[in-house]
């Protein structure tokens, strides 16, 4: 993002408010989770019931990635803003909020879009705009195309990436986690193959992703070809057109049918390299039941889930098995 005094007059300065209101709330590295919880207590203690609580609502913001999409945000508002004449941060009221997102859809922006900027607003004003209430439209899984549609990109050579590629095949990392992993972070077996990584991603929150079997040959090439030191990053840069997501669908896939193919046939897990079973992190209805989840086994279904670093089963099949 560029910096705010390339802005100019009100917009600079309300660029600037907006700024600090998101900078005070970085909670990078703290679990959100246990922020819902406390804030749900806190809310049922001054309430007597839930009635009327908003499970979604925490403060704070804990993924860098989400800080950096609200920071854009608010500089987007903060030109318009000034384009429509309002000097100060403080002459924001949630009506003005509102048209700004009313306007965006009416600029042809999608559901995404003004979904996100919607809930920067939120964070910043500490409004809490809806988009039923704007006449907005939700997202739906038929508004996304990437990874679900050929594109133009698919048939672009991405051959200087392809080390970045293999890794990201063979752990099903996020797009984020690419340029963090440092050689330190591989876990290698006794002959030294990488047979699982630790992952920083989102809100600096870490986990471990085993290697798939039929990659850790060739990834372990990889890594000790980009290894200087074990603190260094292996690599620099990611091409953002690169179609990670479906690199992570395909990952989830081949885990699921090789942990499968393993378990049918009696074999250690992951080659006997590594014990996924740590991985399960299910929540609720899903770690209640033990049933089979749409036709697999669930505690498979809940170690591909958390190799991917969800606890939901229902995410895992919705976004990546198709």
């Amino acid at each position: 993002m560029k910096k705010c005094n390339e802005l100019h007059g009100a917009a600079n300065r309300i660029n600037r408010n907006l700024q600090y209101k998101l900078s005070i709330q970085k909670r990078f590295g703290q679990s959100k989770h246990e922020a819902k919880q406390v804030a749900r207590e806190v809310y049922l203690k001054k309430n007597g019931s839930l009635k009327g609580y908003n499970p979604s609502h925490v403060d704070g913001i804990f993924s860098y990635t989400t800080m950096d999409s609200y920071k854009q945000t608010a500089k987007e508002f903060s030109v318009w803003a000034a384009k429509n004449g309002y000097k100060n941060a403080c002459d924001i009221t949630r009506e003005i909020a509102g048209l700004y997102l009313q306007e965006r859809k009416t600029d042809g922006k999608s559901p995404y879009t003004y979904s996100k900027d919607m809930a920067a607003l939120n964070k910043i004003f500490n409004f809490s705009l809806t988009k039923s209430e704007l006449g907005l439209s939700n997202r739906s899984l038929k508004d996304v195309t990437r990874s679900r549609n050929p594109t133009a990109n698919d048939n672009r050579s991405f051959s200087k990436y392809k080390d970045h590629v293999t890794f990201a095949k063979a752990t099903g990392c996020r797009r984020q986690s690419i340029k963090k992993v440092c050689p330190g972070d591989c876990v290698r077996n006794a002959n030294g193959t990488v047979v699982a990584v630790w992952l920083t991603e989102k809100g600096g929150k870490t986990r471990i992703a085993p290697v798939l079997n039929e990659y850790k040959e060739r990834l372990t090439e990889v890594v000790d070809k980009h290894a200087t030191n074990d603190s260094r990053p292996l690599f620099g840069t990611y091409d953002s057109h690169i179609d990670n997501h479906a690199f992570r669908g395909e990952y989830s896939v081949l885990l699921m049918q090789q942990l499968e193919a393993e378990r049918a046939a009696g074999r250690e897990l992951c080659g006997g390299d590594y014990d996924p079973s740590g991985l399960v992190n299910l929540r609720g209805k899903d770690a209640a039941s033990d049933a089979p989840y749409r036709g697999h086994d669930r505690d498979i279904c809940g170690m591909v889930s958390g190799a991917l670093g969800h606890n939901r089963l229902c995410v895992v099949f919705q976004s990546y098995i198709r």
